[in-house]
């Protein structure tokens, strides 16, 4: 089962573009998407070696498959976690 990791912060200006991105990919409940807040969440930050946000880490069966660094369309992220 495939699960999307969106580490993010609230300081962050591409952040605040893609959140409303992942928030609608969310509400599909096609995939499940968790938000990971750097400045809060340094475990998960440091687990997956995170450096710049926002990043964009797809799992499938708890193991990483993809990710991207940068800001994403709606599009761009349907395409990275289906493609």
């Amino acid at each position: 089962m495939k699960q999307v990791l969106y580490f993010t912060s609230q300081w962050c200006t591409a952040c605040q573009g893609m959140t409303p991105i992942v928030e609608q990919l969310k509400k599909t409940k096609v995939i499940p998407v968790e938000k990971i807040d750097t400045d809060y969440d340094v475990t998960l930050t440091e687990q997956y070696k995170v450096t710049s946000i926002p990043t964009t880490v797809v799992l499938e069966d708890g193991k990483e498959i993809k990710r991207y660094s940068g800001a994403l369309s709606y599009e761009q992220l349907n395409k990275l976690i289906n493609g």
